[in-house]
């Protein structure tokens, strides 16, 4: 994974080289006249939950992470209407994943179990999902408001955005069998691990989450135009959910007896396992009913960090403006 890392790096540094020495080889003016253009997408995913460090500058810096990146990408279909403004629809797919073994550096050098990088660590769940996602979103890039200065005609432009988003994900989590130590991925949803979609007397009578949800998707972008038919860029762009279970982490610990009297046998038993596993960096400890497992005041979300391609379908260049 180290050589992944690197390769990107590289990929990167290449991408920003060349895109600097094409540019200084074509014309310094151009605006992007109204049209047509299809695009694509490639780059870094993370999620944003429960699960995981609590800075984004620990989750970052930490090597496990570095071990195991997670990629979206996708295609794009775009319409400017006039230098500042264009209209984008997107489709991307992705992994997404994150970790409480994140959590493993800092909790070590931790003073206190209450140490919120501790409590994290020993909480010791992780999870995974894959993402389908599609957008509508707005891009406003305000060096062109004003199309009679020289930087609205520059070919580097930074650029925002913003829109909405619907997406389907099924969290899976790493079960963990308590008598043969053998490890399986499992869909989290069905085993109810925070006692959601339960009728069970004890349970929290919320309904199970629907696994297609909304997002608003937000970010930043520098791009290259490099001539009138093709632009190069890259973007950061976070996704904000509505809801708090895209890790099946929410609220707080149940009762492990509510698993037997509502799922199958077999469910249960991987419910019972999976919920709490402390048990596997501290043997026999299990919190109690009603600690904290997550922070259900926030919903979770989810960014992409991209490297974009354009290409300009058809362009009017009577230009208006």
């Amino acid at each position: 994974m180290q050589r992944i890392n690197k390769k990107l790096i590289l990929l990167f540094s290449l991408f920003i080289i060349s895109s600097s020495v094409v540019q200084a080889q074509i014309e310094d003016y151009y605006s992007e006249a109204p049209g047509f253009s299809l695009g694509t997408t490639i780059g870094m995913s993370d999620l944003w939950g429960d699960i995981g460090t609590a800075s984004p500058i620990d989750h970052y810096m930490n090597a496990n992470y570095r071990k195991n990146p997670k990629f979206m990408g996708g295609l794009l279909f775009r319409y400017t209407f006039v230098p500042a403004f264009s209209l984008r629809f997107g489709v991307n797919f992705g992994k997404l994943y994150a970790s409480d073994n994140f959590n493993e550096d800092a909790a070590k050098k931790a003073t206190s179990l209450e140490d919120d990088a501790a409590q994290r660590y020993y909480r010791n769940l992780n999870v995974r999902t894959n993402i389908w996602e599609g957008n509508i979103m707005f891009e406003f890039a305000p060096f062109r408001m004003n199309t009679e200065s020289n930087r609205s005609r520059r070919n580097m432009q930074p650029y925002i955005t913003a829109g909405i988003a619907a997406f389907h994900y099924n969290p899976q989590g790493l079960y963990v069998n308590r008598a043969t130590r053998r490890e399986q991925w499992v869909d989290l949803i069905d085993l109810h691990t925070e006692g959601v979609g339960l009728s069970t007397s004890g349970a929290t009578n919320t309904p199970l989450p629907n696994l297609w949800q909304m997002a608003i998707p937000m970010g930043l972008g520098v791009r290259w135009d490099l001539n009138n038919k093709v632009s190069l860029g890259v973007e950061y762009i976070y996704r904000k959910t509505m809801t708090d279970l895209l890790d099946d982490v929410s609220d707080k610990y149940v009762n492990p007896q509510l698993f037997a009297a509502s799922l199958s046998p077999e469910k249960a038993a991987i419910a019972a396992d999976i919920y709490d596993k402390s048990w596997v960096l501290i043997p026999n400890y299990q919190h109690n009913v009603g600690d904290l497992r997550g922070n259900s005041t926030n919903k979770d979300g989810y960014s992409t960090f991209s490297i974009t391609f354009i290409y300009h379908l058809s362009s009017k260049w009577n230009q208006w403006w």
